[in-house]
């Protein structure tokens, strides 16, 4: 027979298993426990035709890959054709071809000779993670997903950010819920997630936004200083990133693109896409905490295939902060309001226009993504400094927890959390 104290223990720990926050990685493999954190955090699935105006043109340029490749290199008759065919292999020749073969609006008749050679090394390298997954697709060997990663993804993706810092299994806090009371037991196991680590997330690079932090008159250390930023118990250095780990110098960083890579299983393509929505969540909600009108990109990758989605914040009267998202369903102007595009991998045409996507998004982080963040973070300081309106904090901070109260109600307090530690190198959890 068991002791007392050992039926305590064994209740004791049962009690704290129910109470236990979930992962983030739990939450979007459950579909009710994902629609419990979405409807609370004002996460909303809408059209890619919803997209607010002063977006439309940023976000239609990084997804326009038309005409990257000069149209000599498929005509035989070219000198453009017999150039290539000097010292290009036959392979990569058959590579090119098959691409307009599948999308002709690849090509273009426009192109210039100088960037020839810098574009050739670049399908090379395409090429070459193009070829690795045909030799995965036709073994019998099982392939996880950090295999397609390190073998297929990274081939290609890692070279195409160029300018832009590109991090991996970086952990992003997960913004405040918007209701905070009245929860149940399973909304607060769900709520209490503070982190999710995607994949991988695209930067700002430090060096670029460093007049946004460093001098005394910078407009994170003017923020940081004022006495409307202390509040809710958190800081202002906490909210200013993205990220549960701070920056090892006090200042802001932002995310432009988040990525997630899911195991070789189609229903996991569902899964990916909603973890990725809580990190792109969480980072549309850093950028409007801050006043930038800005899109988040999310890419979800899984067997070789990539689907993409758009997200942005809008303040709606009444319920605050809403996060939308958005499918891109493709190129064509009747697709408007259509379900996700897919780009298989194994596609000649779909994977150099996956690796030109990502050459926009890099362009696009440190362009136009880079002049949206200053605009934003001077009317920051316009709004708080000289305005006088409240600052709002978008960051988890401490527990939701359940006390009984005599009326034998459910209440909510938030608990104060500890300063967030410096960057350090440690395990990976998801």
């Amino acid at each position: 027979m068991s002791s007392p104290s050992s039926s305590f223990k064994t209740t004791r720990r049962r009690k704290a298993s129910r109470l236990r926050a979930l992962s983030a990685s739990e939450i979007a493999r459950n579909v009710q426990n994902y629609e419990i954190w979405s409807v609370n955090q004002g996460c909303e699935q809408v059209s890619y035709a919803d997209l607010p105006e002063n977006l439309k043109v940023d976000v239609a340029h990084v997804f326009d890959v038309r005409g990257r490749i000069p149209a000599t290199w498929v005509n035989k008759q070219s000198e453009g054709y017999r150039a290539l065919a000097l010292f290009a292999t036959k392979e990569i020749l058959v590579f090119i071809e098959d691409a307009f073969k599948l999308c002709p609006l690849l090509f273009s008749n426009t192109l210039s000779s100088p960037n020839m050679s810098e574009l050739y090394a670049e399908i090379v390298t395409v090429f070459s993670a193009w070829k690795r997954l045909c030799r995965m697709r036709q073994s019998k060997e099982k392939w996880s997903e950090a295999d397609f990663a390190a073998n297929v993804y990274n081939v290609f993706r890692s070279p195409a950010l160029r300018e832009s810092t590109y991090r991996v299994h970086c952990s992003v806090s997960l913004s405040q819920p918007l209701r905070r009371s009245n929860l149940e037991t399973q909304a607060l196991r769900v709520l209490n997630a503070k982190t999710v680590m995607p994949d991988c997330a695209v930067f700002i690079p430090a060096s670029s936004i460093r007049t946004l932090s460093h001098s005394a008159k910078s407009p994170f250390k003017v923020l940081k200083g004022h006495s409307i930023m202390a509040n809710g118990g958190t800081s202002f250095r906490y909210q200013s990133t993205p990220c549960a780990q701070l920056p090892d110098t006090p200042g802001f960083e932002f995310i432009s693109s988040l990525w997630e890579d899911k195991k070789p299983v189609h229903h996991m393509l569902e899964d990916a896409y909603r973890q990725n929505r809580m990190a792109t969540a969480a980072s549309a909600r850093h950028l409007h905490s801050l006043h930038i009108e800005a899109p988040i990109f999310g890419l979800v990758w899984a067997n070789g295939s990539v689907r993409a989605h758009v997200d942005w914040c809008n303040l709606e009267k009444g319920k605050g902060p809403v996060v939308l998202s958005a499918p891109y369903p493709g190129s064509s102007e009747d697709q408007l309001n259509g379900p996700f595009h897919e780009w298989r991998l194994d596609k000649p045409s779909d994977i150099l226009q996956v690796y030109f996507l990502i050459r926009n998004i890099d362009d696009w982080t440190t362009g136009k993504f880079r002049e949206r963040v200053t605009t934003g973070v001077n009317k920051l300081v316009d709004a708080v400094i000289d305005r006088g309106q409240n600052y709002n904090c978008w960051k988890r901070v401490g527990d939701l927890n359940i006390h009984s109260q005599k009326e034998n109600n459910m209440s909510m307090t938030t608990d104060s959390s500890p300063v967030p530690k410096l960057k350090t190198k440690g395990r990976r959890a998801r």
